[in-house]
């Protein structure tokens, strides 16, 4: 664990308090669950846990470092919160209407991205219908080839290789479960099934013209840095008081802007986010 982040630690910085987690969370999450994370990036396990309304120190998501297509056309490394198979499994149960899945099946072996791994796996996933009176049926088969996640070389990285059919049986499990349950779980995808992915619809996204900046933006950027200044507490304070155009705006089309004047922001406080 490096010195800085022992202090940060040992500091429990403000924005963590103001979450209500305490010094023994913290630790827990920034040096056994997520070792060698960034704080800002534990910081938003946090706020993901407290949306989904799920409990941060069972990790039912993940840190995954991405290649993130940027405006300028490269890609850049950002660090991107990804639900575990693990959420999927507990929402899913939360609903009190998932009868559980099929024994998986598995198809041929097949050499592929370099290791011999079966052709596809299938399950079938039951929902009771409440309305109809019936246990309805989500059968979904999933190619390796489709899932597998490759290196530059186009071989199957580290992770797939070692285990290739348990990755394959929760990129298959993770499809059925949103299959099942599209309100409930969305059309994000797993850890699971991202690993050594990149980013591809963030960066379609991201091909659009930026929309433009609402009413009086520039006015609440030269506020904002203006309090950056006198650190972080202060900083929150204002951006919290914004309309919530302005936060959203500022925090997905400008999050650079953003991340700009919170480090201003911490450096001033003479800390760490």
């Amino acid at each position: 664990m490096t010195t800085s982040a022992l202090e940060t630690v040992k500091t429990l910085p403000e924005p963590v308090a103001r979450r209500g987690i305490s010094e023994a969370q913290w630790r827990t999450l920034m040096t056994s669950l997520y070792p060698g994370a960034k704080a800002e990036s534990v910081l938003m396990v946090i706020d993901y846990c407290a949306a989904r309304k799920l409990d941060p120190l069972k990790r039912p998501c993940h840190i995954v470092p991405m290649e993130v297509k940027n405006r300028a056309g490269g890609y850049e490394w950002r660090d991107v919160v990804l639900p575990g198979i693990y959420e999927l499994r507990t929402t899913a149960q939360r609903s009190g209407v998932y009868l559980g899945h099929s024994a998986p099946d598995y198809g041929p072996l097949e050499t592929a991205a370099g290791v011999s791994a079966p052709t596809w796996c299938a399950m079938t996933f039951w929902r009771w219908n409440a309305d109809a009176g019936v246990r309805a049926e989500y059968p979904v088969r999933v190619l390796f080839r489709e899932v597998v996640a490759t290196t530059k070389d186009k071989k199957a990285n580290s992770r797939w290789s070692k285990a290739p059919v348990q990755m394959l049986t929760k990129c298959t499990e993770a499809a059925g479960l949103r299959e099942a349950f599209p309100d409930e779980l969305g059309g994000e995808q797993t850890a699971e099934e991202m690993d050594g992915q990149r980013a591809i619809d963030v960066a379609t996204v991201e091909d659009k013209p930026a929309p433009p900046p609402p009413d009086k933006y520039g006015d609440v950027i030269a506020d904002l840095e203006a309090v950056a200044d006198t650190g972080l507490d202060a900083l929150e304070d204002v951006f919290a008081k914004l309309p919530d155009v302005h936060r959203i705006y500022l925090t997905t089309i400008d999050l650079a802007t953003w991340d700009g004047l919170k480090a201003r922001a911490a450096r001033a406080t003479g800390g760490t986010l």
